[in-house]
């Protein structure tokens, strides 16, 4: 490429990254919410008052409509804590259950929504709202405070405001960047320290008794993360689960007995009791891990503590006895005696809204008060909802009623209808009539309003999106002009690749079982490279690398279908397979060594030697210190014996049982391997320091990687040494058939396949978080999110970094290596381009789907990150850097011959 096509090639790499922005901004769907915060005067006048003149009663506008039930709240939220972690049969938590099978407590599968991270949750529960999908970005960025709570309506500066209470949090420190300013006491622990799963909560729970026995507080918000972590290091099946279960359940108990105590004394005073919420903000699927929107990760336990609600009823029954989590908002409120958030879209839980005793006028008044709250918000999102006019209805009862049933039209008008229903309903039980009637008719509206609020995603950006579509579009016609002269040399597999990749990024399976996509493909590529070879050696070859990534296939099960089936994963991840998965890890890392030793050798004595000795001593260091690493986390040496036992002890001065320390220490060994591949390249030339830098990467990417898959390392560079290798202009000028993929095609497509092959998919829920803070002592939202970026990109930069050593061996003389890899970065960029394209036009399109949320959201915000991070960042920046290294510091790979 001629300098002028570079910089061609940046401004429309520019072009692109504005129109993804644009996009972006568009895409994201919000709602339209109602401003200011919600009082006393909002409440609508009381229709059973309200006579045929126009004459009602008050608003309330000094106080509840019904005066609250409980005077204190006790919220403890358990991080992930999944339905059946309490009411599944294989649950430790007894006391609980016990509460549940006597009638002391109330319980419910509370229904989260994607994505089921943290933040958003806990907006959710604390505003009764669906959140923006950008706060499942915003959960990670521990330092971020736009996502704040402090200008909207919420439960708690209800609580605090209307219910004059004082409000006390322990726990995690989330709900201090939601609510600054909003806690009389506090005590923050970090969200993403994830191999922390006992001091996280002990820090919390070394509070419980103290703030019971002081009488200041009207609110207490506990929130354990222990338990989310044993799921994002282990797994829900982890030996660890069960103990953090019954030491959740110990706590429940201490804070029971402690306010039933302080409630009898509270009652002889003429005070409301104590509510104790326990609940899980989301799930977790089958590893561990969550964010998507999976029946495992949606599915919360939510129990009320201190409720008297009737009938006992058996744990395993409330497992399908579900609601939505957005309920809960409101539910608390009406309980505390406190206005609903003015932008609720739940419905308030009848169980415990409407007890046993509340008289029929209470019950309608308080419903009435819900459904008003609604049908503000239906109003702000719906034109075709006007205003109601309460006296009118009371003054034509009976024809609102009948009207409502035969109601046509938009959305909006329907739900006009629904709410006159309700309201007249309500008026003619005031006359006589049947209370439970009017119960039945606000429920039917407020359920339709929610329903309808929760899954609408109005607000779309329509201008921005299509400016954004209309400046990707410009990017990708710039850069096919560029690539125009080589496109007569692309093959039929290429194009029949990316159209095939096009269509499938227009249908919500196949993004969700992308992985199947890319393993059609490369065994495909593979195939055909073996009906195609020549030599019956070449074909052997590739039925070996076809062989080899069938093992792959089956290591880690990913996407929706087969998420949970038995793979390789879940056999090592057995503790009864212990000594066999940390032997299978020791076989992987000597194998990489194995290859580093092949592949890093110069002539014995020489300048090349020495610096390529050092290099294999560090690949050598780095990589026994990240198995180490890993087997000190998982405290696995009692397992594998006291030989292991006494050998990790002796070398304690090498390996530092500092788990800090040592993994600082092995990310300092790759950045080393840098400085040495410096080295390399001025004494050997540009293909040995290539694959040194695919070796010096190994360290970090095994630091980053869970153990269980680091013999899918090990099959990588089987697959790779069986790629077949060019040299000379023979192989070169002899003809191919046009059905033989290139090697630079194969590579690309297993890049791409690896992704999927370390448990990744199109999915929040498998981002991996588990080695986000390997070495990193405090929050560092660069560092934290870089090593988010390697973790779980590990697989296609270990194919990129190949790629170029493959590249570099075929080319070792620099002045030929750059124009063949500018021209493939430029066909890469383009590929990515027309993908993010037809990506962002059938989103565009589909901006109504049903899936929009679970489904296309994320798939966007990957191939954000395939474009930004991984193209943008590592390949074309990283790639050009290495390209301008081996410019300045190779010497002529003529005068340097050495054995590859």
């Amino acid at each position: 490429m001629r300098w002028r096509d570079v910089a061609a090639l940046a401004a429309l790499l520019v072009v692109e990254l504005a129109g993804l922005g644009l996009f972006a901004k568009g895409f994201f769907p919000y709602k339209r919410s109602l401003g200011g915060f919600a009082g006393w005067a909002d409440q609508p006048a009381d229709m059973w008052q309200m006579d045929a003149g126009g004459k009602g009663g008050a608003g309330g506008a000094q106080g509840p409509a019904v005066p609250a039930q409980y005077g204190r709240l006790v919220l403890m939220v358990v991080d992930a804590l999944r339905n059946d972690f309490v009411f599944g049969d294989g649950s430790a938590m007894e006391y609980t259950r016990g509460l549940l099978r006597t009638g002391r407590a109330v319980g419910f599968t509370a229904r989260a929504q994607a994505p089921t991270v943290t933040m958003p949750r806990l907006k959710a529960l604390m505003t009764g709202t669906v959140p923006s999908f950008l706060d499942a970005v915003l959960n990670i960025a521990e330092s971020d405070t736009s996502a704040s709570l402090q200008h909207q309506d919420n439960l708690l500066w209800q609580l605090r405001t209307h219910g004059g209470k004082q409000i006390t949090m322990f726990g995690d420190d989330t709900w201090l960047r939601l609510f600054p300013g909003m806690f009389a006491r506090a005590d923050g622990t970090s969200s993403f320290f994830v191999t922390d799963t006992v001091e996280v909560d002990r820090n919390v729970t070394r509070h419980v008794r103290p703030e019971l026995a002081r009488g200041d507080w009207g609110v207490m918000v506990l929130h354990y993360l222990g338990l989310d972590h044993i799921g994002h290091v282990a797994g829900p099946d982890s030996p660890l689960m069960a103990p953090k279960q019954r030491e959740m359940d110990a706590v429940v108990r201490t804070i029971h007995e402690a306010v039933a105590a302080q409630d009898r004394e509270r009652a002889a005073r003429g005070e409301r009791p104590t509510l104790l919420v326990l609940l899980g903000d989301h799930g977790m699927n089958e590893i561990g891990n969550h964010g998507g929107s999976s029946r495992l990760e949606t599915a919360t336990a939510l129990v009320f503590v201190g409720a008297d609600a009737g009938e006992p009823v058996p744990p395993a029954e409330l497992l399908g006895r579900e609601v939505a989590q957005a309920s809960v908002a409101a539910t608390l409120a009406l309980l505390l005696g406190v206005p609903i958030p003015r932008n609720n879209v739940g419905v308030p839980l009848a169980p415990l809204v409407l007890p046993r005793g509340l008289g029929a006028r209470a019950r309608l008044r308080l419903l009435q008060t819900a459904a008003a709250q609604l049908y503000a918000v239906v109003r702000a999102n719906e034109p075709a909802a006007g205003p109601v006019d309460q006296r009118a209805v009371a003054a034509d009862a009976a024809r609102r009623l009948a009207a409502a049933a035969d109601a046509r039209g938009p959305a909006g008008r329907v739900l006009q209808r629904a709410y006159e229903a309700a309201l007249a309903a309500h008026r003619l039980a005031a006359r006589g009539g049947a209370a439970d009637a009017a119960e039945r008719a606000y429920f039917a509206f407020m359920d339709r309003a929610s329903a309808h609020l929760s899954a609408a995603g109005g607000g779309y950006g329509l201008r921005a999106m299509a400016a954004g579509i209309a400046a990707m579009a410009a990017a990708a016609a710039g850069l096919a002009r560029l690539f125009r002269p080589a496109l007569p040399a692309v093959g039929a597999p290429a194009a029949a690749l990316w159209a095939s990749y096009l269509a499938a990024l227009q249908a919500s399976s196949l993004i969700e079982e992308e992985h199947q996509f890319w393993y059609f493909w490369v065994q495909t590529l593979l195939a055909l490279r073996a009906a195609t070879s020549r030599r019956p050696r070449g074909a052997a070859r590739a039925l070996a690398q076809m062989a080899a990534f069938r093992a792959l296939r089956a290591w880690n099960q990913t996407g929706q279908q087969c998420a949970g089936a038995h793979d390789v994963r879940r056999a090592l991840a057995d503790p009864r397979n212990a000594r066999v998965l940390w032997a299978l890890a020791a076989a992987a890392v000597a194998a990489v060594n194995a290859w580093a030793l092949r592949r890093l050798r110069g002539p014995a004595g020489s300048a090349p030697c020495m610096a390529l000795r050092l290099a294999r001593a560090l690949v050598a260091y780095g990589t026994v210190g990240a198995l180490v690493y890993h087997a000190d986390r998982a405290q696995a040496w009692p397992a594998l014996g006291a030989p292991c036992v006494a050998l990790r002890r002796a070398v304690r001065w090498l390996l530092p049982a500092d788990a800090l320390l040592l993994a600082r220490i092995v990310q300092t060994t790759t950045l080393a391997q840098a400085a040495v591949g410096c080295a390399v390249l001025r004494a050997a030339g540009v293909a040995p320091a290539a694959a040194g830098a695919l070796a010096g990467a190994m360290p970090l990417l095994l630091l980053l990687t869970r153990p269980h898959s680091f013999g899918v390392f090990a099959l990588f560079f089987a697959v790779l040494e069986l790629q077949p290798h060019r040299h000379g202009s023979r192989s070169r000028s002899r003809p191919q058939s046009p059905l033989r993929p290139p090697p630079a095609l194969v590579l690309f497509a297993l890049a791409h396949a690896s992704f999927f092959v370390l448990g990744n998919s199109n999915s929040l829920a498998s981002l991996d978080l588990s080695n986000a803070y390997a070495g990193v002592a405090h929050y560092d939202g660069v560092r934290v999110g870089l090593l988010v970026f390697l973790a779980n990109w590990a697989g296609p930069l270990w194919w990129a970094l190949a790629a170029a050593a493959e590249l570099a061996r075929a080319l070792p003389d620099v002045r030929r290596l750059a124009p063949r890899a500018a021209h493939l970065a430029l066909a890469a960029h383009l590929w990515q381009a027309t993908a993010l394209l037809a990506l962002s036009a059938g989103a565009a399109l589909q901006r109504a789907h049903l899936f929009v949320w679970s489904v296309f959201s994320p798939r966007y915000l990957y191939q954000a990150a395939w474009f930004v991070a991984f193209y943008l960042g590592c390949a074309t920046l990283g790639g050009a850097l290495c390209l301008a290294a081996a410019a300045a510091l190779a010497r002529p790979a003529a005068a340097h011959v050495m054995r590859t």
